[in-house]
């Protein structure tokens, strides 16, 4: 074997201090901002519910009602010009026709008319 070249040594080094630097702002960076949950509406009845994950791997959607144990939780989110609260288009297939014939809140397209009540805090796997 050949011996080590001084430009390697300094290559090694070189690596080291970056790996340094890199682990050093990786661990002295602050954390980021995480939401509390997620804004639904029960399609049924216009309440608002705050989905909140919990210790459960992932949400669902429609996500269950616990109060009624329906699936009518939709992600819904309000405008911020309008005021006007909108259903997330994704989630637009999921609403049946038999929903929407017996539904207080739905009205035409993504609108939809909620309750002038606090949201409800439901956590999913506590």
């Amino acid at each position: 074997m050949s011996e080590i070249k001084p430009w390697q040594i300094i290559l090694i080094i070189a690596a080291v201090v970056v790996l340094a630097f890199s682990g050093w702002r990786m661990i002295s960076a602050g954390s980021i901002d995480q939401p509390d949950g997620h804004m639904t509406v029960d399609v049924m009845t216009g309440q608002l519910y705050l989905v909140q994950k919990g210790k459960a791997k992932g949400i669902v959607y429609p996500s269950t009602n616990p109060d009624t144990g329906d699936r009518t939780l939709i992600p819904v989110s309000q405008d911020e010009d309008s005021g006007v609260w909108k259903l997330d288009e994704r989630f637009m297939d999921r609403i049946t026709d038999d929903m929407r014939s017996q539904s207080k809140a739905l009205g035409s397209g993504v609108r939809v008319t909620v309750l002038d009540t606090d949201p409800i805090v439901h956590v999913l796997k506590k």
